[in-house]
């Protein structure tokens, strides 16, 4: 009998000293107790624009966020960050932020939110390009095929132009009023009706560089005399 008490007592102390050797490996974690996660900002997209970009996302995940802290960096490897107070007020709440004066570049963005105790949520990224100049200096002008006189209308015909939107076309009436018309681009001739004549039409093309693009981008303007 003592012979099984033995045993029974190693088995013991064997399956304790195990369970200490456990406990060790987790033991600094233990001490710095429950870590707390706030809702984080879900389902971001971007759209581009003129040196800015729109971030759009939802707040989910409970109501307890009171800032959000978005970060990035500059072309030039700069550290920015921009911090904003958070009010919530249904289970889903629309996040929306404008981030303006930026370079022209691909960018990350890294959003984290806090509650009032300063607990953080795990962050969230996304990525964007913004557009400025560089990109609009690259745009072209819409060119004029033919440009002719009929019954005092100005008829233009147009060649193709690609990946652009429209055309703005300025021109003086007959009452010398400055007027602009906007040609879709799919349109291959354009009639004006009270045109002056002597007076010289000016016109840009429209880009939108993404179908989600917040901003125009224009071409260079090209000034033409209709008569001589």
């Amino acid at each position: 009998m003592k012979k099984y008490i033995i045993i029974i007592f190693c088995i013991t102390s064997a399956i304790c000293s195990s369970c200490d050797g456990m406990l060790s490996n987790i033991e600094s974690y233990l001490d710095a107790g429950e870590t707390i996660y706030v809702g984080k900002v879900d389902s971001l997209t971007t759209s581009s624009g003129k040196n800015r970009i729109l971030i759009e996302g939802l707040y989910m995940y409970g109501v307890t966020q009171k800032k959000c802290i978005i970060k990035w960096q500059s072309m030039d490897g700069e550290d920015k960050s921009l911090e904003l107070d958070v009010e919530r007020k249904e289970a889903v709440d629309k996040f929306e932020v404008m981030i303006s004066e930026l370079d022209e570049g691909q960018y990350e963005f890294s959003i984290t939110t806090l509650d009032a105790k300063g607990n953080s949520s795990i962050e969230s990224t996304i990525d964007g390009y913004v557009y400025g100049e560089l990109y609009e200096s690259n745009l072209t002008n819409r060119k004029i095929n033919q440009l002719r006189i009929e019954e005092k209308q100005v008829i233009i015909s147009w060649r193709p132009a690609n990946n652009a939107l429209k055309c703005e076309m300025y021109y003086t009436n007959t009452a010398g009023d400055e007027k602009m018309i906007e040609i879709p681009i799919a349109e291959t001739e354009t009639r004006i009706e009270d045109c002056d004549l002597s007076k010289a039409l000016r016109w840009r093309t429209v880009y939108l560089p993404e179908e989600t693009a917040i901003d125009y981008f224009y071409s260079e303007f090209t000034e033409q005399i209709i008569s001589e």
